[in-house]
């Protein structure tokens, strides 16, 4: 079945409340996703038995399985732990609401039904810009599909979805934790040139979602999305249902109220101001340093000095031999001094060869 993002939990609703005496598995790409799932199916389809089982649950998944085991009609919302190794008996319909990451896992689910000469059917929800998905199968898996139209008149729960998030803080967290966990293993698909995270109407699934504002992730930074419409309302003040949840909430915002009016007052340290001071006082130090130079100067005019330095190199070559005693008078004639013999210098007068 090809619907967009926004309709799936419409077609999803409807093709239930069509199939109540049936038994479902119904699979979901990750834990949080089962678990928002699963609390929404709960409250819109009635007069079914409806449990959730992955892996997070280390303890009451063998329970739930084996309870889901020996129910002759309901629904199961899962993620792949139930995929393989797993029998249960007489399960009518295999419903991926979420395709699997990987080709062969798909192939795994649907053998969750038609079992040991029973018969059974496999239904996949894909998205508009997924259809080619259908033929990858084909191909790939040796697992042709038939295409399902939509249904009509499914009618639009998703403002009931978002009536609950508003009625219970923990089923507007669960929605965000889900839509998150979703986009993050969207992007982890293993069959990345179909199902790419590009090409994800972002918009339309918040509303698939039911959510009330989106969430900030880094796969959102720098979107905008128009066609999302957040609801008018401050989501931290919405309240948990559960009373003994909400005042543990309550205690711990008006803990982190206290401790802000408490730094307040404070001077606040950071690392880059007090680098910066640090940075400012070695300057100011050096600036110091070199002022007290200067002003306790030196007896030797600049000028002199360096005369003096030049006299210094002009020596060092005449002892080395690589100029003559001529050359080196010459020298210190040049730079301005007086008239210089090697005498002066305290060497002795250079004798020809005999």
């Amino acid at each position: 079945m090809v619907c967009k993002a926004d309709e799936k939990f419409n077609q999803l609703v409807h093709f239930l409340r069509n199939h109540k005496q049936e038994k479902h598995l119904i699979f979901f790409s990750t834990c949080a996703c089962v678990e928002y799932y699963g609390k929404a199916l709960e409250s819109l389809v009635k007069g079914v038995k409806i449990m959730c089982i992955h892996g997070k649950m280390k303890h009451k998944r063998n329970k739930i399985f084996m309870e889901f085991r020996k129910l002759q009609s309901g629904i199961l919302v899962c993620t792949d732990v139930m995929a393989r190794g797993i029998d249960i008996p007489e399960v009518n319909w295999v419903l991926q609401y979420d395709p699997p990451s990987s080709a062969s896992a798909f192939v795994h689910r649907c053998g969750r039904t038609a079992r040991i000469g029973h018969g059974g059917s496999a239904l996949v929800f894909l998205l508009p810009m997924e259809e080619s998905y259908v033929s990858f199968l084909e191909i790939n898996q040796k697992c042709p599909l038939q295409e399902m139209q939509l249904q009509k008149n499914t009618g639009d729960l998703l403002p009931k979805l978002k009536s609950m998030a508003l009625a219970d803080r923990a089923v507007f967290e669960k929605g965000m934790k889900a839509f998150v966990s979703y986009v993050q293993a969207y992007a982890k698909h293993e069959c990345g040139l179909i199902f790419r995270l590009k090409d994800l109407d972002f918009a339309s699934l918040a509303r698939g979602f039911a959510l009330l504002r989106m969430p900030k992730m880094p796969e959102l930074r720098g979107k905008q999305f128009p066609d999302f419409l957040p609801a008018d309302v401050n989501t931290d003040t919405i309240p948990f249902k559960d009373k003994i949840r909400e005042k543990q909430r309550q205690k711990l915002l008006e803990q982190q109220r206290k401790e802000k009016r408490e730094n307040e007052g404070r001077k606040k340290f950071t690392k880059n101001k007090a680098w910066s001071k640090q940075k400012a006082k070695k300057e100011k130090k050096k600036k110091m340093n070199a002022k007290r130079k200067r002003e306790e100067g030196s007896d030797i005019e600049d000028e002199d000095m360096e005369e003096l330095l030049n006299d210094t190199r002009l020596l060092r070559k005449f002892k080395k031999g690589k100029i003559t005693e001529e050359e080196f008078e010459k020298g210190l004639l040049a730079s301005g001094k007086r008239t210089v013999t090697t005498a002066d210098v305290g060497i002795p007068a250079w004798e020809p060869d005999c």
